[in-house]
């Protein structure tokens, strides 16, 4: 009899342990436990920071836009072209720097604001 009591003790040890191996225990209500330190740590973030990337383009946009409202369309046309007819990453920029339809709006803004 007293052979199978220590056998259910130890097996109900090595239980324990492994709980506690796992991170599971009892917490005394209003301890500061392992599962208040658990939701006070930072949640896991995003893959893409979509904000930095939505921040830089409109950056971009109002910059392309700033220097269009000062030195003129016809300025900045030629400027654009220019690049459009160097190397690789100066055909980049002039595709990048480009007038499209947003830039041409704000840089009417722009424009009034400065002028």
């Amino acid at each position: 009899m007293a052979k199978t009591e220590i056998t259910d003790f130890e097996k109900r040890l090595s239980r324990i342990d492994r709980i506690h191996e796992a991170g599971g225990a009892f917490e005394a209500s209003g301890a500061l436990g392992r599962s208040y330190f658990d939701s006070m740590r930072p949640k896991a973030r995003r893959g893409l920071p979509l904000r930095g990337i939505a921040l830089f383009l409109v950056g971009a946009f109002l910059l392309k836009a700033a220097i269009l409202a000062q030195i003129g369309a016809t300025e900045y046309a030629a400027r654009v072209d220019l690049m459009a007819q160097g190397n690789l990453a100066q055909q980049l920029g002039g595709w990048v720097l480009h007038a499209d339809a947003p830039t041409r709006y704000l840089a009417g803004v722009i424009g009034s604001i400065i002028h």
